[in-house]
Order: structure tokens, then sequence, then C-alpha cells
């Protein structure tokens, strides 16, 4: 599981996620314009876990 956290930018609002990965060491990927994609892109590393 994760987490999605929203920040400001000169653009505007971007979302940033933090995950972890398989061997446990905690990291982040930033830069979503939506929070769907944020979601959707947590929600793909969760799969991509659980297959293996």
């Amino acid at each position: 599981m994760g987490s999605i956290t929203a920040y400001a930018t000169a653009v505007g609002k971007r979302y940033r996620v933090r995950y972890r990965k398989p061997d446990y060491s905690q990291t982040h990927k930033r830069g979503f314009r939506t929070k769907r994609d944020a979601e959707l892109f947590l929600a793909s590393g969760e799969v991509r876990k659980a297959s293996g």
C-alpha cells in the first residue's frame, strides 16, 4: 500500500505517490496531473508486486 499527497507547483496542483518497492525500501514518484493518474500508478504497482 502507498499514499498519495497533493503539492503545489508554479503550473498548478500535482500529486506525489509514496510506496514501498519489493525490497521494502521506500520511494516516491511525483508529477501526476490528476489524482486518478496517481491512484492508477499505485494500483498497478500493487498488482506487479502481488504477481511476482
